[in-house]
């Protein structure tokens, strides 16, 4: 052992390595897979969160959207807006985090950019501006997504 000991040693530091490296692919393997998990829970979550947000603001969402809404209306309409834009901006925060798949992000930024250049919604999102009910974030996002401020 003695006469073979750079050997046996380098033979060691050798089988150390490798050892070291099935443990660091094992590792990236188990990070990715933990990735997918939580991107799929993220995407349940908010498909399911956006079924109940749609049922509960879908009345005075379509009458901004067809501008039919009446004066004593109005607030309770806009207060929906924007529960409905800090959802998307909750969207657009999982996307930007790596939180979600970049199709299922692309598919919120496609209904966030249709629904903000709706006349009635874009007239909404005016507004709640003008009370500054929308902030720097929802601004990025809307720039984010849909490449205007």
């Amino acid at each position: 052992m003695t006469t073979n000991s750079a050997a046996i040693q380098s033979g060691a530091a050798i089988a150390g390595v490798l050892v070291g490296i099935f443990g660091f692919g094992a590792t990236i393997c188990q990070l990715s897979a933990t990735k997918n998990a939580l991107q799929a829970s993220n995407t349940y979550t908010i498909q399911h969160d956006a079924r109940e947000l749609i049922t509960a603001i879908n009345p005075n969402i379509r009458k901004i959207r067809a501008g039919t809404v009446a004066p004593e209306e109005k607030d309770a309409a806009l207060v929906d807006v924007w529960k409905m834009l800090n959802f998307y901006l909750s969207v657009y925060r999982q996307s930007v985090s790596g939180g979600i798949k970049p199709d299922f992000s692309q598919a919120f930024a496609d209904d966030f950019c249709s629904t903000i250049s709706n006349k009635g919604m874009a007239a909404a999102w005016d507004q709640l501006k003008a009370e500054d009910r929308i902030s720097d974030k929802h601004e990025k996002m809307k720039e984010g997504w849909c490449g205007t401020k």
